[in-house]
């Protein structure tokens, strides 16, 4: 065993987080992380003996960590680590056997899918964090997602991604963390499964499409799918009758009751007296941890054999119990219902209220929603303690704020409890509208990334179709705020959503409208033409022209992304009709931009200049920096394509440093590519090549596919310069992958021709069937022009 492994083992076994380790040994969380993931291989020995003495090892554990530390190979330089893995807060107890066999499986190369099952409480969570943090430094990347606060399986990728820290601008979530983790060694710890159980043929995909990730899953149930390692999670084991007292100190389900007591209770121990109740108390939890975690923290205050009158009394109750579950799942209600009802009818609404927030929540959210449901929170300090301190809850810390959590398994109970009241509508209102609120208004968007999960609740919740709950400024946020962070995916299927429960035409509109754009923008034209043809016509039956013209701009796009650009062309000459009409100068101006891009794909130059230059004056007139960053781009891209390069670099200029004023990366990495274009074309070798470098460097921190490509094109087109046909060849076939409209592929397509002769007329063909399908005429190979961003 390596020293990072061992390590990991002994710190987990402890017990024991990074952190707490840090603080009984002095050595720095960093320098611990570093020997974990491998990163320090052979620590000092001041850092070692510190390591040594914070564990509290004895002899022959200090001599196997000095052993494993002498026997690491010297640090070499290899891919930097991450490992996002939640750090232990409890010890593992009678698990040995099933860690040992699952980090077998784990590593095992062949492996690539392995599920841990079990009923609900048996401790797979546990287990698997336990796993992940032994094997964590044999892979570059090891991931834990926790998806028991997800209800649509639908969210599943974005969850995901999200968790991954994958840019999913337009891009399908789960193409993005195919993208993230490609041909890493990846471990990906997936808890909760059975929540999501529709995601799994999602998960098949990832892996046939990530050859060295590795799934760890956790589930009530196995997912069914090829290649699957089914590891079936029994309780502890539970004493027998005449087990003696050695017998039963080792017995896993009392040491697990006895260390968790002794925790909350010093002193406590397994004695003479109580042994005979401590047993017969783990039997009737039918070893179950999470059960007796529950009867560990009502020790506290009273004793094994009180507990166990408890529990009978709740007999007829389990016996009651839907006969569908499970006998342990119902063992498990039945020892949740008896802890809660040991509670005081405050602070079972209370526990009932918690369960309506999905993922956690801050205390502050959860006064919000109390005062929103018309629920005193004046005591919600110490009702959150006593419920803590019955393991019902727990407090964690995220970035310096308190944050109460709950197991789902406790969830299911509590959240009846609230129904029981009768609260159950009001409570639910509430948070709908606390969460909701977040994204109404631009400012709130950075705490409602934080919140993700209790959105996704809000929207998810059967009775969000409250009029008072849907309306257009709602949409409006919902819009602003997923088109901001690119996911275009779940925005459709949101809004569509939305628009499928409003109560009013114009919210149903507007909802439309952002599904429609979510739509083209997520390579769906066809949906995307359907919806605002619909969203248009609405518009235009309740007399909004600021709608249909709004709706207009939207059915010209996807005409476009279509191919049909005499339709495009008329979406977008009505469009400005209305704004004209309207005396809206802003929307005159997205026409005119619009009119002339499509002037501009089909070599209509002098029309595209026109176009343009009529949008560039009003857009300065009415102070739109960035509109006017937008069409000086434009007339750039006009002035390259009739080999006017100067011209074109005059427009480009105060294009690129409009656009990085604003922090658009974007846009900015665009407009270098094509001021590329312009040096490349008045022989400025050296500037041509830094200005797209910089590009791509930009374009792929923001994964902004067409400006991607267009880096790409212009360093093909500097190989091609300098005679390099293979290099020119590799950067041009990799532009086309992330290549645009039509246009801008048949561009490539020509330069493709030069950079391997031998398939020129392959090329060639292939480029004049994109021009003829565009009703373009073929001009010179070095007069085609690319698609350029479009928008106000």
């Amino acid at each position: 065993m390596t020293l990072a492994d061992l390590l990991v083992d002994l710190r987990v076994g402890r017990g024991l987080s990074q952190e707490q380790l840090a603080e009984r040994s002095g050595v720095s969380v960093r320098a611990i992380g570093d020997i974990e993931r491998g990163t320090t291989r052979r620590p000092q020995r001041e850092t070692l003996r510190a390591l040594i003495d914070g564990l509290g090892l004895d002899p022959g554990g200090r001599s196997k960590l000095e052993r494993a530390a002498r026997a690491a190979p010297p640090a070499t330089t290899h891919r930097a680590r991450a490992h996002r893995l939640p750090a232990p807060v409890s010890s593992l107890i009678g698990r040995g056997e099933d860690l040992t066999a699952l980090t077998r499986l784990v590593r095992d190369r062949a492996v690539r899918l392995v599920t841990v099952t079990g009923t609900g409480g048996v401790g797979k969570s546990r287990l698997a964090v336990a796993v992940g943090w032994r094997v964590a430094s044999a892979f570059t990347r090891a991931d834990a997602v926790d998806l028991s606060a997800l209800q649509r399986s639908a969210d599943v990728p974005q969850a995901v991604a999200g968790a991954l820290g994958c840019r999913t601008a337009g891009l399908d979530p789960a193409d993005a963390i195919a993208a993230q983790l490609g041909d890493t060694k990846s471990l990906l710890v997936l808890d909760s499964f059975e929540h999501v159980a529709d995601a799994a043929g999602g998960l098949a995909d990832l892996l046939a499409r990530c050859p060295r990730l590795t799934a760890l899953v956790t589930s009530r149930g196995p997912l069914s799918l090829r290649g699957e390692h089914v590891w079936p999670l029994a309780p502890l084991a539970v004493p027998a009758a005449t087990a003696d007292l050695p017998e039963l100190r080792v017995n896993p389900s009392v040491a697990l009751l006895i260390e968790r007591t002794a925790a909350i209770r010093p002193g406590f121990a397994l004695t003479r007296d109580n042994a005979a109740d401590v047993a017969r108390l783990c039997a009737r939890l039918d070893g179950l941890p999470l059960a007796i975690e529950l009867a560990a923290a009502q020790l506290r205050i009273e004793e094994p054999a009180a507990l166990l009158t408890h529990l009978a009394a709740r007999t007829p109750a389990l016996r009651a119990a839907p006969v569908d579950l499970p006998d342990r799942h119902r063992t498990l209600r039945a020892t949740v219902e008896w802890s809660t009802g040991r509670l005081s009818a405050d602070d079972r609404v209370l526990l009932g209220v918690l369960a309506v927030f999905a993922g956690g929540a801050g205390l502050d959210a959860v006064r919000a929603v109390l005062a929103g449901a018309g629920l005193a929170g004046e005591s919600l300090a110490a009702s959150i303690t006593l419920l803590a301190a019955g393991s019902l809850i727990s407090v964690v810390d995220r970035d310096g704020t308190a944050r109460v959590s709950m197991l789902d398994t406790i969830r299911e109970v509590a959240a009846d409890l609230l129904v029981a009241a009768g609260l159950d509508q009001r409570v639910r209102v509430a948070h709908a509208r606390h969460f909701l609120a977040l994204v109404r208004d631009p400012n709130g968007f950075a705490l409602a990334d934080a919140e993700r999960d209790n959105l996704r609740a809000a929207l998810d919740w059967p009775g969000s179709d409250d009029p008072t709950l849907l309306d257009t400024p709602l949409v409006s946020g919902l819009t602003g705020y997923l088109f901001s962070r690119g996911q275009f995916i779940e925005a459709r299927r949101v809004l569509n959503g939305i628009a499928g429960a409003a109560r009013d035409d114009a919210t149903r509109a507007w909802a439309w409208h952002g599904a429609a754009i979510a739509a083209n923008e997520s390579g769906d034209p066809a949906a995307a033409l359907a919806m605002a043809e619909r969203c248009a016509e609405t518009f235009a039956a309740l007399g909004d022209d600021v709608g249909r013209c709004t709706a207009l701009t939207v059915v010209g796009n996807a005409e476009k992304s279509l191919g049909r650009y005499p339709e495009a062309a008329e979406a977008h000459r009505v469009s400005l009709e209305l704004a004209r009409s309207m005396g809206d100068p802003r929307r005159v101006t997205v026409a005119l931009n619009n009119l002339g891009t499509l002037a501009h794909d089909r070599g209509d130059h002098d029309a595209a200049r026109a176009h343009y230059t009529a949008s560039l004056e009003i857009k300065r007139e009415v102070g739109d920096d960035r509109g006017t960053a937008l069409v000086l781009m434009n007339l750039g891209g006009v002035e390259n394509d009739l080999g006017r390069h100067a011209e074109a670099l005059d427009c480009l200029g105060p294009a690129v440093a409009g656009f990085a004023a604003l922090g658009e990366r974007g846009p900015t990495a665009f407009g270098l590519a094509l001021r590329a274009e312009a040096e490349l074309g008045l022989g400025r070798t050296e500037q041509a090549s830094a200005s797209a470098t910089e590009a791509l460097r930009l374009a792929q921190e923001v994964d902004y596919r067409p400006a991607i490509s267009l880096a790409l094109a212009r360093l093909g087109d500097q190989a091609l310069a300098d005679g390099d046909l293979e290099a020119a060849a590799s950067l041009l076939s990799e532009a086309l992958d992330d290549a645009g409209g039509g246009p801008e592929q048949a561009r490539i397509l020509d330069r493709l021709a030069l950079a391997l002769p031998a398939q020129a007329a392959h090329f060639h063909s292939r480029a004049d069937h994109i021009r003829s399908a565009y009703g373009m005429a073929v001009p010179p190979v070095d007069r085609e022009r690319r698609s350029t961003p479009t928008g106000p």
